[in-house]
């Protein structure tokens, strides 16, 4: 089974660049992904499987098909609608089409979470992540995964870091549990990622020097491609090296430091007070409609004034997005216009801020 942070990391479907014909008529998943993958581009093809899917030749095909859907969804971000094509897969209970990818009920299940967790809808991952054939499975590997995922949404329900003790002391305790050795080396990076504790760095480096976590710990890549890592509360550079405020902020996890609810101690009165100023800042995403690197995604708009604020002291002239979600919650958005030579996200990056390219 594939692990989440590989997932979230390094998901890349290679398509054919060949143009593809409407088709009729009962089809076998095989052949709807053949025509799938004829097509230019993912988009293309995820628009051709969702018109297709009541052309299955059978439940069995149509299981199938709402997989690997899923699969692409999931890859361009859609992570709700993933959720719901792996959730609605789970609910056919036929086996695996013929030369088609392989999902157990309980994986679908979980991917369903994991999507759901992408969007940092902990309300629908928890619904999956109760469903029957997830809580009486008996492999270790699901088990795994279930606990894990169960964390990860109590962390996406939490305002602030003091909120989170209770869940880095479970995955403190999971990471030295034989039965979560499947997920340990995600359980490690999350322990680091939340807390800033260089020790957990160390550790996969040493037990797991070629994982996609210790790429990101080594700066050769980012998490910032989903956006569950945003809901996440961290520990501020004081709470992971009270004696050295200075020398936290140079350390290898602050170098790609991910913006995220910034504790108060970390805010200066008057940096507060600039924060305030800022909001008038808040724009509509019609407003601008050029490259611009996204530094921040926050459930609060507060955090993202602060955000704000600190981006307006290292002399970067942040703006807010809003975001509307399908259940009508407001997500902000912090970015960054790119500049003519498209260097801004590295200078970002040098000042401390994490960031990803995006297109509004």
């Amino acid at each position: 089974m594939r692990k989440l942070s590989a997932v979230i990391l390094f998901c890349f479907i290679v398509l054919s660049v060949h143009a593809g014909s409407m088709d009729t008529g009962a089809k076998s998943a095989m052949t709807l992904r053949a025509n799938a993958l004829l097509k230019d581009d993912v988009q293309q093809s995820l628009s051709y499987l969702t018109s297709h899917i009541v052309l299955a030749s059978s439940e069995r095909e149509r299981r199938s098909i709402l997989y690997y859907t899923g699969t692409l969804q999931e890859l361009l971000g859609y992570y709700a609608e993933a959720a719901v094509s792996y959730a609605d897969a789970a609910a056919i209970n036929e086996e695996d089409a013929k030369g088609m990818p392989k999902a157990t009920n309980e994986q679908l299940y979980l991917y369903a979470a994991r999507a759901s967790l992408g969007a940092g809808d902990f309300v629908s991952a928890d619904k999956y992540l109760d469903s029957l054939p997830v809580i009486y499975s008996k492999e270790t590997s699901i088990i795994a995964q279930k606990r894990l995922y169960s964390a990860w949404s109590a962390l996406c329900k939490a305002e602030d870091f003091n909120e989170t003790k209770g869940v880095i002391a479970n995955l403190e305790s999971f990471a030295e549990d034989s039965s979560m050795k499947s997920v340990r080396s995600t359980v490690l990076f999350t322990l680091w990622y939340l807390t800033n504790d260089k020790s957990y760095a160390d550790s996969l480096k040493k037990d797991y020097p070629l994982s996609p976590e210790v790429s990101i710990i080594n700066g050769k890549n980012q998490v910032m491609t989903i956006p569950f890592w945003y809901f996440v509360p961290r520990a501020s550079a004081a709470d992971a090296n009270p004696a050295s405020e200075a020398a936290s902020f140079k350390s290898e996890a602050e170098s790609i430091k991910p913006v995220s609810d910034v504790p108060e101690n970390e805010i200066s009165k008057n940096e507060v007070s600039k924060a305030e100023e800022k909001k008038s800042s808040e724009v509509s995403p019609a407003v601008h409609s050029r490259k611009k690197q996204q530094t921040g995604f926050f459930k609060i708009k507060e955090n993202a004034d602060k955000l704000i604020s600190r981006l307006d002291s290292a002399g970067f002239e942040g703006y807010i997005l809003t975001e509307t979600r399908s259940d009508g919650e407001i997500r902000y958005l912090v970015v960054v216009d790119e500049n003519e030579s498209l260097t801004m996200g590295k200078k970002l990056k040098a000042a401390g801020f994490d960031c990803y390219m995006i297109e509004k």
